[in-house]
């Protein structure tokens, strides 16, 4: 009898167990990418302050300046379209997990 309890119980939050292993999964994935880029900007900040540094005149310092933002704006452009995709398969992913669940719960009470 406890046994049956535990298995209903555990068929019952295995929905609810991957929409929490699937959002983990997406949040880690999000932050190794937020760190990836912060460590990314971090480094090419160093870099372009070292470049800087050398630049005899106000034209290369300018430019060299222009180079700096224009790959840091790519950057993070990158970034952000990658995450916005990975946000939107684990949307689609929850999204069937849903349907299929409720599909499952709607066999399972319409059978009996």
């Amino acid at each position: 009898m406890l046994e049956q309890m535990t298995e209903k119980f555990q068929t019952a939050m295995k929905p609810v167990t991957e929409l929490a292993t699937l959002n983990m999964n997406t949040m880690q994935e999000l932050a190794e990418k937020q760190n990836s880029l912060f460590s990314t900007l971090m480094s090419d900040g160093m870099s372009f302050v070292e470049t800087a540094s050398q630049q005899k005149d106000l034209m290369s310092l300018a430019e060299a300046q222009k180079a700096y933002l224009e790959s840091m704006q790519e950057k993070m452009t990158e970034s952000a379209k990658s995450s916005y995709t990975l946000i939107t398969e684990t949307q689609q992913k929850a999204g069937e997990m849903m349907k299929g669940m409720s599909e499952e719960f709607t066999t399972k009470f319409t059978a009996k």
